[in-house]
């Protein structure tokens, strides 16, 4: 259903709607769609056109995912709370992987042809992420057709390319007049940047995304965290247990993203537990202690019923 894709629609609230005016939208629309309703008036609701049910089940969704923070930001970081995200890689891994496969599929962006000169040139720029935060000047080397004493002759180049840090993975860069000259005709340099990828972040928009694997202590008895931004600054998280059943568990961090022309955008951590093999000469305490702790959360739900 298109609709389950904006749950703060479904709520008819802003993105940045507090808790209190959520719990609000919940306590003004629920009474009017649930089961037992006689008043039911679909246009009386945010999204219309829905049945009676059909507007329950999506309202309650809706209030479940945005009323817990580290559920909403799961879901406002693009990780809807019934769908688990994909297999995160290690460092180790990520770091192979940019060794083995050096660019990142870009998003597909096709050139303006209308604002290229016939016979132009397309070469890709290969950038690193912190090239693309900080800004630099690179040079690219590509061949072209110039006339010689009348003649076609392909030639080598070098040009330098100005990145700045707003720019981002897939950026066009036309550099006129440095492309193949055909007779009379001077065609153009598109110069398409293509960002490695990186062993620690990944680039979405203006946002930075940060997976960071916590130990099984941390997750059931919580702790602090520390994390290191792309300008190696450093936060000290603090997470506080138990882990949610549905990983990851997500902290956004404003301001500590790309850089924009207005500021920069977010540093979304995602939090993965990191489950070691138990040693053998640790089994069995291990397992004691394990039957221990749900033993006890056994007893008191038996005294809570």
């Amino acid at each position: 259903m298109e609709e389950e894709k904006n749950l703060y629609a479904v709520m008819g609230v802003a993105r940045e709607a507090s808790l209190e005016e959520i719990l609000a939208a919940y306590q003004r629309l629920a009474p009017m769609c649930r089961a037992d309703s006689e008043n039911y008036d679909p246009t009386d609701f945010p999204i219309q056109g829905l049945e009676q049910q059909e507007y329950w089940e999506l309202l309650n969704h809706a209030y479940r995912t945005l009323i817990i923070p580290e559920i909403r930001a799961r879901y406002d970081a693009g990780y809807p709370s019934e769908e688990l995200p994909a297999p995160v890689r290690s460092r180790a891994e990520s770091l192979a992987l940019c060794c083995s496969v050096a660019i990142q599929p870009p998003p597909l962006i096709e050139p303006a042809s209308e604002q290229l000169r016939p016979h132009s040139v397309v070469i890709q720029c290969p950038v690193r992420l912190e090239e693309l935060f900080y800004g630099t000047r690179k040079d690219v080397s590509y061949q072209r057709v110039v006339n010689i004493a009348g003649q076609p002759e392909l030639i080598y180049q070098t040009t330098s390319v100005n990145i700045t840090p707003y720019m981002r993975n897939g950026e066009q860069i036309i550099l006129r007049g440095l492309g193949n000259r055909i007779g009379a005709v001077q065609g153009d340099l598109l110069v398409v940047l293509r960002q490695f990828v990186h062993p620690s972040f990944s680039a979405k928009g203006n946002d930075l995304v940060c997976n960071c694997h916590i130990p099984l202590s941390v997750a059931m008895l919580g702790g602090i965290v520390a994390i290191c931004g792309i300008d190696n600054k450093t936060f000290r998280l603090m997470l506080n247990e138990p882990y949610p059943l549905l990983p990851p568990l997500v902290k956004v961090i404003e301001g500590e993203g790309l850089k924009t022309r207005h500021g920069r955008g977010k540093l979304v951590v995602k939090f993965w537990v990191q489950f070691l093999p138990v040693p053998t000469r640790l089994r069995d305490e291990t397992a004691n202690m394990l039957r221990q702790i749900e033993n006890a959360y056994t007893r008191a739900e038996d005294a809570y019923n």
